[in-house]
Protein backbone atom coordinates (compact mmCIF):
# COMPACT_ATOMS: atom_id res chain seq x y z
CA UNK A 1 0.00 0.00 0.00
CA UNK A 2 1.74 3.34 -1.27
CA UNK A 3 2.40 5.79 1.67
CA UNK A 4 0.87 9.23 1.83
CA UNK A 5 3.50 12.26 1.57
CA UNK A 6 3.42 13.85 4.57
CA UNK A 7 1.47 16.98 4.00
CA UNK A 8 3.33 18.92 7.52
CA UNK A 9 6.49 18.89 9.28
CA UNK A 10 7.38 19.50 12.70
CA UNK A 11 10.80 20.00 14.45
CA UNK A 12 12.63 16.86 15.79
CA UNK A 13 16.11 16.76 18.01
CA UNK A 14 18.28 16.49 15.06
CA UNK A 15 15.96 19.74 12.98
CA UNK A 16 16.63 21.61 16.24
CA UNK A 17 20.08 20.86 16.48
CA UNK A 18 20.36 21.94 13.10
CA UNK A 19 19.42 24.96 13.37
CA UNK A 20 21.38 26.02 16.69
CA UNK A 21 24.52 24.53 14.58
CA UNK A 22 23.05 27.23 11.39
CA UNK A 23 22.56 29.61 13.75
CA UNK A 24 26.43 29.42 15.53
CA UNK A 25 27.83 29.29 11.44
CA UNK A 26 25.33 32.69 10.90
CA UNK A 27 27.04 34.82 13.84
CA UNK A 28 30.60 33.26 13.17
CA UNK A 29 30.53 34.88 9.01
CA UNK A 30 28.34 37.97 10.19
CA UNK A 31 30.97 38.75 13.35
CA UNK A 32 33.78 38.00 10.46
CA UNK A 33 32.73 40.22 7.97
CA UNK A 34 31.87 42.74 10.59
CA UNK A 35 35.47 43.20 11.86
CA UNK A 36 37.36 42.50 8.64
CA UNK A 37 35.08 44.58 6.46
CA UNK A 38 37.49 47.90 6.01
CA UNK A 39 39.51 44.77 4.32
CA UNK A 40 37.24 44.00 1.60
CA UNK A 41 39.73 42.57 -0.53
CA UNK A 42 40.72 40.25 2.07
CA UNK A 43 36.95 39.62 2.98
CA UNK A 44 36.34 38.45 -0.63
CA UNK A 45 39.17 36.60 -1.31
CA UNK A 46 38.45 34.40 1.91
CA UNK A 47 35.08 33.87 0.90
CA UNK A 48 35.78 32.88 -2.91
CA UNK A 49 38.33 30.69 -1.08
CA UNK A 50 35.77 29.05 0.89
CA UNK A 51 33.15 28.80 -2.08
CA UNK A 52 35.62 27.23 -4.43
CA UNK A 53 36.56 24.84 -1.41
CA UNK A 54 32.72 23.73 -1.48
CA UNK A 55 32.40 23.17 -4.65
CA UNK A 56 35.46 21.43 -5.42
CA UNK A 57 34.78 19.15 -2.34
CA UNK A 58 31.39 18.44 -3.99
CA UNK A 59 32.74 17.05 -7.14
CA UNK A 60 34.97 14.79 -5.64
CA UNK A 61 32.01 13.34 -3.70
CA UNK A 62 30.26 12.85 -6.42
CA UNK A 63 27.34 14.73 -4.85
CA UNK A 64 24.04 14.15 -6.73
CA UNK A 65 23.10 17.90 -6.30
CA UNK A 66 27.04 19.24 -7.08
CA UNK A 67 25.30 20.75 -10.18
CA UNK A 68 22.34 22.04 -8.09
CA UNK A 69 24.82 23.79 -6.19
CA UNK A 70 26.62 25.41 -9.01
CA UNK A 71 23.88 26.90 -10.61
CA UNK A 72 22.32 27.98 -7.25
CA UNK A 73 25.32 30.03 -6.18
CA UNK A 74 25.66 31.21 -9.53
CA UNK A 75 22.00 32.43 -10.55
CA UNK A 76 21.72 33.91 -6.56
CA UNK A 77 25.01 35.76 -7.20
CA UNK A 78 24.41 37.09 -10.25
CA UNK A 79 20.82 38.37 -9.04
CA UNK A 80 22.09 39.52 -5.77
CA UNK A 81 24.75 41.60 -7.56
CA UNK A 82 22.14 43.17 -9.96
CA UNK A 83 19.56 44.09 -6.57
CA UNK A 84 22.92 45.62 -4.97
CA UNK A 85 23.67 47.62 -8.27
CA UNK A 86 20.04 48.67 -7.65
CA UNK A 87 19.90 49.48 -4.20
CA UNK A 88 23.37 51.37 -4.14
CA UNK A 89 22.67 53.28 -7.25
CA UNK A 90 19.26 54.58 -5.55
CA UNK A 91 20.88 55.47 -2.55
CA UNK A 92 18.34 53.03 -0.10
CA UNK A 93 21.80 51.59 1.46
CA UNK A 94 25.11 52.92 1.99
CA UNK A 95 28.53 50.32 2.57
CA UNK A 96 30.90 52.20 4.86
CA UNK A 97 34.64 52.33 4.78
CA UNK A 98 35.64 51.74 1.25
CA UNK A 99 38.74 52.53 -0.02
CA UNK A 100 38.93 54.63 -3.81
CA UNK A 101 36.06 55.99 -2.57
CA UNK A 102 34.31 52.38 -3.86
CA UNK A 103 30.65 52.43 -2.98
CA UNK A 104 30.29 48.33 -4.12
CA UNK A 105 32.47 45.93 -1.61
CA UNK A 106 34.86 43.28 -3.51
CA UNK A 107 32.74 40.51 -1.32
CA UNK A 108 29.28 40.96 -2.19
CA UNK A 109 29.42 38.50 -4.96
CA UNK A 110 30.48 36.15 -2.87
CA UNK A 111 28.19 36.73 -0.29
CA UNK A 112 25.12 36.07 -2.05
CA UNK A 113 26.92 32.36 -3.58
CA UNK A 114 27.25 31.46 -0.17
CA UNK A 115 23.67 32.77 0.73
CA UNK A 116 22.48 30.26 -1.46
CA UNK A 117 24.83 27.50 0.01
CA UNK A 118 23.78 28.67 3.45
CA UNK A 119 20.09 28.66 2.92
CA UNK A 120 19.93 25.41 0.81
CA UNK A 121 22.28 22.95 3.34
CA UNK A 122 20.01 24.23 5.51
CA UNK A 123 16.67 23.83 4.14
CA UNK A 124 17.79 20.21 3.36
CA UNK A 125 18.80 19.79 6.51
CA UNK A 126 15.24 20.47 7.91
CA UNK A 127 13.69 18.82 4.93
CA UNK A 128 15.42 15.30 5.70
CA UNK A 129 15.58 15.67 9.63
CA UNK A 130 11.51 16.38 9.72
CA UNK A 131 10.57 13.32 6.89
CA UNK A 132 8.84 16.30 4.68
CA UNK A 133 8.61 14.74 1.53
CA UNK A 134 6.19 16.96 -0.73
CA UNK A 135 5.99 20.46 -2.44
CA UNK A 136 3.41 22.30 0.09
CA UNK A 137 5.37 22.03 3.09
CA UNK A 138 8.69 22.82 0.89
CA UNK A 139 7.22 26.01 -0.27
CA UNK A 140 5.84 27.07 3.42
CA UNK A 141 9.38 26.08 4.61
CA UNK A 142 11.38 27.97 2.05
CA UNK A 143 9.96 31.89 3.05
CA UNK A 144 10.12 31.00 6.76
CA UNK A 145 13.98 30.49 6.06
CA UNK A 146 14.36 32.72 3.80
CA UNK A 147 12.80 35.50 6.52
CA UNK A 148 14.84 34.68 9.37
CA UNK A 149 18.09 33.90 8.94
CA UNK A 150 18.92 36.33 6.26
CA UNK A 151 17.33 38.96 8.15
CA UNK A 152 19.99 38.02 11.51
CA UNK A 153 23.00 38.21 9.05
CA UNK A 154 22.18 41.53 8.08
CA UNK A 155 21.00 42.48 11.75
CA UNK A 156 24.75 41.47 12.79
CA UNK A 157 26.74 43.24 9.89
CA UNK A 158 24.60 46.14 10.03
CA UNK A 159 25.28 46.88 13.93
CA UNK A 160 28.93 46.04 13.36
CA UNK A 161 29.12 49.45 10.90
CA UNK A 162 29.20 47.38 7.54
CA UNK A 163 26.45 49.15 6.26
CA UNK A 164 23.43 51.38 6.95
CA UNK A 165 19.76 51.11 5.64
CA UNK A 166 17.69 54.56 4.36
CA UNK A 167 14.41 52.61 4.60
CA UNK A 168 12.37 53.51 7.83
CA UNK A 169 10.37 51.18 10.11
CA UNK A 170 13.78 49.39 11.31
CA UNK A 171 14.49 46.55 13.49
CA UNK A 172 17.58 46.70 14.70
CA UNK A 173 19.14 48.24 11.54
CA UNK A 174 16.68 46.56 9.24
CA UNK A 175 13.95 47.83 7.39
CA UNK A 176 10.64 45.99 7.41
CA UNK A 177 10.80 46.18 3.97
CA UNK A 178 14.15 45.00 3.28
CA UNK A 179 13.22 41.99 5.67
CA UNK A 180 10.04 41.42 2.98
CA UNK A 181 12.26 41.92 -0.52
CA UNK A 182 15.07 39.02 1.17
CA UNK A 183 12.39 36.88 1.47
CA UNK A 184 10.72 37.40 -1.76
CA UNK A 185 14.96 37.07 -3.19
CA UNK A 186 15.54 33.63 -1.95
CA UNK A 187 11.52 32.64 -2.50
CA UNK A 188 12.04 33.02 -6.08
CA UNK A 189 15.25 31.70 -6.51
CA UNK A 190 13.91 28.57 -4.85
CA UNK A 191 11.19 28.70 -6.80
CA UNK A 192 13.64 29.01 -10.08
CA UNK A 193 15.69 26.60 -9.00
CA UNK A 194 12.50 24.29 -8.66
CA UNK A 195 12.04 24.83 -12.35
CA UNK A 196 15.41 23.81 -13.65
CA UNK A 197 15.65 20.91 -11.48
CA UNK A 198 11.86 19.87 -12.66
CA UNK A 199 13.23 20.33 -16.13
CA UNK A 200 16.15 18.19 -16.17
CA UNK A 201 14.47 15.73 -13.58
CA UNK A 202 16.75 16.60 -10.96
CA UNK A 203 15.44 14.75 -8.16
CA UNK A 204 16.33 16.34 -5.00
CA UNK A 205 14.78 16.72 -1.68
CA UNK A 206 14.52 20.67 -1.52
CA UNK A 207 13.88 21.52 -5.15
CA UNK A 208 12.38 18.24 -6.40
CA UNK A 209 11.54 15.80 -4.35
Amino acid sequence: MKTLARSTFSFNRPATKIVFKNLIKLGIAGTLIGFFFPFDLGVAVLLASYLVYTLIKKWRRGAKDRKIYLIGAVTTGILGVICELWGIHNGYWEYHQLAGGREFPFWLPFAWALAFTYLYKLEKGIITTTGVDNMTSKMILAPIIAMIFPTLGEMITINLGVWTYQWPLQIMGVPLLAIILLTVFHTGVNLIMTWICQRNNWKNPVFNP
